[in-house]
């Protein structure tokens, strides 16, 4: 139950960091009933007089024409389709010519090093007037969160111009927890606690990962009709969130995955399958997932616990010896104790939630009634 005064103060919270005013146009392709667009597509412009363009599409043609042709200034959307931008960006920049290449190259490092300590979007659009044009001109930010955004796609925007606020929040504390201010920019993170709302990791071990508890006037008053998941959820008076990270003496929070997905070794390591994926970001398949191999085909035994890459290779393609010899080389970086096992490949498209991200559970269901432990293929 999110109340009026969560909103409110969510929005107060948001627009200290990023006003909205009139003239602003923010660009909506989620769905309003989510929190995230509830919030900065409706509440947000509407208190502060700005206008919205709704576009119930993801296709990227779509918006990229809705970009040129209303002058968007905001947009929020999620690491997939932030992803999709940035694929077809650098195809576009791998098909010019060798000199022109050369140019962009140096412009992008020239407006790298001056922007490093924040961003200056007047001096972007001059270096990278056609950059910025493809994106309607005057861009301010775009916002990013539902899922992991891998580091190097953030900082691929930041260093053309295109700020990308990489946020961290759930529905339980309204919208938004933290989000990056760009002071300085940090692509390793998901910035720091917004205003107005406390973080502190719960029982953190040797490496300072623990439970994220929020405390403030967005987190909600209470799960409906369930008192004792309310009781259980929020503890005098923080809510325990469920996901695992730590914050460094900056105030900037690091994430490390769900406190349900973490992993226990057989030497009593923990080890959190979406901090192994980004190892993997950047693989020419459509999706991949990291799962131990016990929750998968669930065993009597706890011990001799593997971990298997789950990969669905885009229409028409295969396992190749190429792909599995960029998987092995990336395997390899990894400490011994977070190395992949195997791999199997997966022909189904992975369930996802609306913001796209993995239905680990259901994944796993499906894997688990599709085929055994043996079609697992060591690495």
């Amino acid at each position: 139950m999110l109340t009026h005064e969560n909103y409110l103060e969510q929005c107060i919270a948001l627009t200290a960091l990023y006003p909205f005013w009139p003239g602003v146009r923010y660009l909506s392709i989620l769905p309003t009933n989510h929190a995230i667009d509830f919030m900065v597509g409706f509440i947000g412009p509407f208190t502060c007089g700005a206008a919205v363009v709704h576009l119930r599409t993801l296709r990227p043609e779509f918006i990229r024409d809705a970009f040129t042709r209303y002058k968007i200034t905001y947009m929020t959307l999620v690491p997939a389709i932030l992803k999709s931008l940035e694929r077809g960006m650098r195809q576009r920049f791998d098909e010019l010519p060798r000199s022109r290449r050369r140019i962009l190259d140096s412009l992008v490092a020239v407006n790298r090093s001056l922007t490093r300590t924040r961003p200056r979007p007047a001096l972007s659009r001059f270096l990278l007037p056609r950059v910025h044009k493809a994106f309607g001109g005057e861009l301010l930010a775009l916002f990013v969160g539902g899922a992991f955004t891998e580091p190097s796609t953030l900082q691929f925007f930041y260093d053309l111009g295109i700020p990308v606020g990489n946020g961290y929040g759930c529905t339980e504390a309204g919208t938004t927890i933290t989000l990056n201010d760009f002071r300085p920019f940090r692509a390793d993170t998901v910035g720091k606690p917004l205003p107005g709302i406390e973080v502190r990791i719960v029982n953190p071990d040797t490496e300072g990962i623990g439970e994220l508890a929020v405390r403030g006037k967005t987190v909600m008053s209470h799960y409906l009709d369930d008192p004792e998941m309310t009781a259980e959820t929020i503890v005098d008076g923080w809510l325990l969130t469920g996901d695992l990270g730590r914050m460094d003496i900056t105030g900037h929070v690091q994430l490390f995955g769900r406190k349900k997905n973490m992993i226990v070794t057989e030497e009593g390591k923990n080890i959190y399958p979406e901090d192994i994926e980004t190892v993997f970001e950047g693989l020419p398949v459509k999706e991949f997932c990291v799962f131990a191999a016990n929750y998968i085909w669930p065993e009597r035994t706890m011990t001799g616990e593997k971990l298997v890459l789950v990969i669905h290779p885009e229409p028409g393609q295969s396992a190749s010896e190429k792909l599995i010899a960029d998987i092995a080389a990336r395997n390899r970086r990894l400490a011994n104790y977070k190395r992949l096992a195997g791999y199997l490949a997966w022909e189904h498209d992975f369930p996802l939630t609306a913001s796209m991200k993995i239905k680990r559970v259901e994944l796993a269901e499906q894997i688990r009634r599709g085929v055994n432990r043996s079609a697992v293929v060591a690495l």
